[in-house]
């Protein structure tokens, strides 16, 4: 279980959106040498900005070595728009955020905060479980005004959607982030970060990443919203084979550029 110092409050601008499953739904954990299955209902997936108690946090400053090196500018087309029907071995889901809040504003990117999703279920006796969690890393590029930064700091993985058959089988997770937003002549537009992998994870498992792979998110006019798609695939090598022949057909060669989440 990681640790970090975060300030318990949300922004009073934010206006969250959670989606919520009333269905149960079965959960895979190991523990000792056996995979244990549990079920959980009222699954809820929720994507917030929070702020951080961070007195060291500066303006991006580094040069394009230390950004992934396999960016792609603006991937406008991107892999969220992948059409893929999961399996009980291959799941997603994901969470939603408005910059819109109740008061009739939209509101900007906070450089100082970070963006969390948090998978979340209730057991048997009703007591809510942490299932899944990934935090963001998001600053301001020094030196261009409304540029941004974002990359995959830390994650929490108590429990995978994807169905584990062996105490050593490990779960890949593909992570989608796009914004939506209206540009300079006030029209929809939309962004897609490069797809982030996060190879062979075990279940349970957690860690902070360093140095994280951070990827320019341009300056947008007005934000609409920010959505998240995880995608849950048992890295058994023909899961993760179909998946990536997948990716390849319907994307072209989209497969070259996923952002690895650790470092080598």
């Amino acid at each position: 279980m990681f640790k970090v110092c975060i300030v318990k409050y949300f922004f009073s601008i934010v206006f969250l959106l959670s989606m919520v499953s009333n269905a149960q739904e079965n959960f895979y954990t190991v523990k000792g040498n056996s995979v244990s299955k549990q079920e959980f209902h009222d699954i809820a997936h929720s994507l917030e900005f929070v702020r951080e108690d961070l007195n060291d946090q500066n303006a991006l400053s580094f040069g394009f070595a230390q950004l992934a090196t396999n960016l792609i500018p603006l991937l406008v087309d991107g892999a969220s728009k992948l059409f893929y029907n999961p399996d009980n071995f291959n799941k997603e889901y994901f969470g939603e955020f408005s910059f819109f809040d109740p008061s009739g504003r939209f509101n900007a990117l906070d450089p100082k905060s970070v963006l969390v999703f948090e998978q979340t279920g209730k057991d048997a006796s009703g007591k809510q479980i942490l299932l899944t969690q990934f935090k963001f890393d998001l600053g301001a590029v020094e030196n261009v005004e409304g540029y941004h930064y974002l990359g995959l700091k830390a994650y929490e993985l108590n429990y995978s959607w994807a169905k584990l058959s062996s105490s050593k089988n490990r779960v890949n997770y593909v992570l989608e982030i796009a914004f939506f937003y209206f540009d300079g002549q006030d029209r929809p537009q939309e962004f897609y970060l490069n797809p982030i992998v996060l190879n062979e994870a075990s279940i349970p498992s957690s860690a902070t990443i360093s140095p994280i792979n951070y990827q320019v998110i341009p300056k947008m006019k007005v934000l609409k919203n920010v959505r998240i798609h995880i995608r849950e695939i048992n890295a058994k090598k023909e899961n993760w084979d179909n998946y990536l022949e997948l990716y390849k057909s319907n994307q072209r060669n989209i497969a070259n550029f996923l952002i690895k989440a650790l470092p080598e």
